[in-house]
């Protein structure tokens, strides 16, 4: 049995490491024990003023600072399960964003929300829709009636209740016991020889997305022997340099970020100043599908700096398996190269050299790894749920310690009793392409992907696959080709299928693209019609050209597909 967060912690609060706030324009640095402490007296107030313990929620909406994350821990220190709320999405307007926040805390059923910078001024909206609202700054110098007290926890404690990204469908809440938190902790400490790379991690992720918090916090809150450099995700997107900047300047160990952050950071770092990154043991990457065109310009681009090229890290997962699914032994990145118009036409990952064609056109897939310890996967017919063999695309299961009991609907049940059953079932249930638990314990996740020597290999949603003329298209392949074209902005295209004509069941592909000012638009259509031709041997029915920053995407950068089909239509 892994060790629960507190038992970590009671390590870590012994070593020497630090945790570091970095801003635009300073630092905040503290020891582990000076923060644990701050941690636990925040926590005694939690406990005695507002009776936080085993079965409260607690959400945290704050942008990540020293008080944002010192309460986050001290919600964990009191018993309680943390919200981190998501920040606003890409499009979306700050009206909007009140509203879904509102929403989304009622869902969670009676909360307490600690409020902090930069938003205060939704205090009304929060406590209208009925939860209590503390500011985040007074808490944080309260001080505490009594000393803390330890929570009796077990490992079917509600540790996180994490909503989802909303890439397909509307952001569910995952609920992740304290036993879930734990396995797949333990599992990325193994895989990832947490305890052999010393020195420090940065991360810039978003606190409401798993990967910032369990993969940058959680994750480090049971060492205490490295250093954690935090930077604000908004101080990142108004200057994506200041990633590599800072991991040169600090002399990071470990990066943590999406496949789109190392694809702008390669096209930054061919270009910019010289930078010193040789102090980088691992890149680790996950969140998204990853593009090996994308990752290869950034490992090309970043060894002028000093990086060694075989750091990178790439891994699978998901929110429903608290975080990390399959991760590569070693760090390095591996693909496997696969006939297009099989994988189109036929399901197969028939290897390209193997192809009876051999001037068939290619597609390069990153291999992921084999399971991570106490999960298992495999990979089934969608419409039969038969295991398939090696090389055959199905739907990707998962069963294991860290895969979470379902989903909190409607504001969930009351806090039960631990000789109550935690099992829960799964809601959204969609044809086999909706992430769903299954009778035998296994759970569905609705992404396609094949296996390889054991290791997976993704390819992408099933919602979003696009069938045409009963050839299976993955959008990754097609927005790929659309980005390398001049004038298009890399990773801000999305693919999707839309009717030809008004209630014709025939489905053509349409593509929104952002494009950079200064570039004809006339020319682009052309040469993104001509390479997604070229690419999978389709023409798309309607190129749509859009301004920089309209492509709908959530908080931490996930394209949104169907979100986009419902903005953008056919794009006529």
């Amino acid at each position: 049995m892994a060790e629960l967060l507190l038992e970590g912690i009671d390590r870590a609060r012994l070593q020497n490491g630090r945790v570091v706030f970095l801003g635009t324009d300073s630092e905040d640095s503290l020891g582990w024990s000076e923060f644990f402490a701050d941690a636990e007296r925040v926590a005694a107030w939690l406990q005695g003023e507002r009776g936080v313990g085993p079965g409260s929620r607690v959400v945290v909406l704050a942008s990540p600072s020293r008080e944002m994350v010192t309460a986050l821990t001290a919600v964990w220190m009191a018993g309680g399960s943390v919200t981190c709320a998501p920040t606003p999405a890409r499009t979306v307007d700050l009206a909007t964003y009140a509203e879904q926040t509102r929403d989304r805390v009622a869902a969670l059923g009676s909360s307490l929300v600690l409020l902090g910078s930069p938003y205060e001024d939704l205090g009304q909206v929060l406590a209208a829709g009925g939860a209590r609202v503390d500011p985040l700054a007074q808490v944080m110098t309260a001080e505490p009636a009594g000393a803390w007290k330890r929570p009796d926890l077990t490992s079917t404690d509600l540790a996180i209740a994490q909503f989802t990204s909303g890439t397909t469908a509307d952001p569910k809440i995952v609920q992740i016991s304290h036993g879930n938190l734990a396995a797949n902790i333990a599992a990325i400490r193994e895989r990832g020889r947490h305890d052999e790379v010393h020195g420090g991690m940065l991360s810039w992720l978003p606190l409401s997305h798993d990967m910032g918090l369990i993969g940058g916090l959680a994750l480090h809150l049971t060492c205490g022997r490295c250093d954690v450099l935090f930077s604000r995700p908004e101080d990142y997107l108004a200057a994506p340099s200041s990633w590599m900047g800072n991991a040169a300047r600090h002399r990071a160990t470990v990066l943590v970020g999406p496949a789109s952050a190392y694809a702008l950071a390669g096209r930054l770092l061919a270009v910019g100043p010289q930078l010193d990154l040789s102090s980088v043991r691992l890149a680790l990457c996950g969140g998204e599908p990853i593009e090996p065109e994308a990752i290869e310009r950034f490992l090309d681009a970043a060894a002028r700096h000093g990086l060694d090229r075989n750091v990178f890290l790439p891994a699978y997962g998901l929110a429903e398996a608290t975080l990390a699914v399959t991760m590569p032994p070693a760090p390095g990145l591996r693909l496997d190269e696969i006939n297009t118009d099989l994988l189109a036409d036929r399901g197969l990952a028939v290897p390209a050299s193997d192809a009876a064609q051999s001037d068939a056109p290619a597609r390069r897939l990153v291999r992921l790894g084999p399971p991570m310890a106490g999960l298992h996967i495999r990979v089934v017919d969608p419409a039969t749920g038969q295991p398939l063999p090696e090389r055959a695309v199905g739907e990707i299961h998962i069963r294991g310690e860290s895969v979470t009991a379902g989903y909190l609907e409607n504001g969930g049940p009351e806090p039960r009793s631990r000789n109550q059953n935690q099992d829960q079932d799964f809601g959204g249930v969609n044809e086999g392409v909706g992430v769903r638990r299954l009778e035998d314990g296994w759970l569905a996740t609705g992404d396609l992907g094949y296996l390889v020597d054991g290791e997976l290999v993704a390819c992408g949603r099933a919602k979003d696959l696009i069938i045409i003329g009963g050839r299976n298209l993955h959008p990754e392949e097609i927005e790929q080709a659309a980005g390398r074209v001049p004038g298009v902005r890399p990773g801000n295209v999305v693919a999707y299928a839309i009717a030809l004509t008004p209630g014709a069941s025939t489905e053509g592909v349409t593509i929104a693209a952002e494009v950079r000012p200064g570039h004809d638009e006339a020319t682009i259509r052309a040469e993104v019609t001509a390479a997604v031709l070229a690419s999978v041997g389709v023409r798309p029915g309607h190129v749509h050209l859009l301004p920089p920053g309209s492509i709908p995407k959530t908080p931490s950068g996930k394209l949104q597909r169907a979100r986009a089909a419902t903005m953008f239509g056919s794009g006529r």
